[in-house]
């Protein structure tokens, strides 16, 4: 049985995302400037993103690295938004997009296949530190 095939597994997935979104909230408190916690947070969305490009390319389909490019820049001029305005609610909303954009991909509603642990694991991480965002640096 596979982690997607269980629902132990998606339990086990997202209590990982949280614990990780945990350090993530305070790693980013423990900063000097809000704002550098701002821009770390807008770098790491971007990064996050991207991680669907190595998804695309394993599918192997040419429509998976189109459709994932795209969300890709959607996801990383959001970051940018936030730093250019210096909005933590465009971050937030970046990080919260990327969470319904992760669940958009099991099973394979979006065309790339990603690994079964990955929707729930990236949803509670990219929900809990959109809140984060919101009530720390908002």
């Amino acid at each position: 049985m596979t982690v997607a095939a269980s629902t132990g597994g998606w339990q086990r997935a997202a209590l990982v995302g949280a614990l990780l979104a945990l350090l993530t909230a305070a790693f980013v408190a423990l900063l000097p400037e809000p704002t550098n916690g701002l821009q770390f947070l807008a770098v790491l969305l971007g990064f996050i993103a991207g991680a669907y490009l190595g998804f695309a390319v394993a599918d192997g389909t040419t429509r998976a690295l189109v459709v994932e490019a795209a969300g890709i820049t959607v996801f990383v001029s959001l970051a940018a938004a936030s730093l250019w305005f210096v909005s933590p609610g465009l971050l937030a909303a970046g990080y919260v997009a990327h969470g319904i954009w992760d669940v958009a991909h099991h099973p394979r509603a979006i065309t790339t296949t990603v690994a079964g642990w990955y929707p729930p694991f990236c949803l509670v991480y990219d929900v809990l530190v959109g809140v984060f965002v919101l009530a720390w640096l908002a």
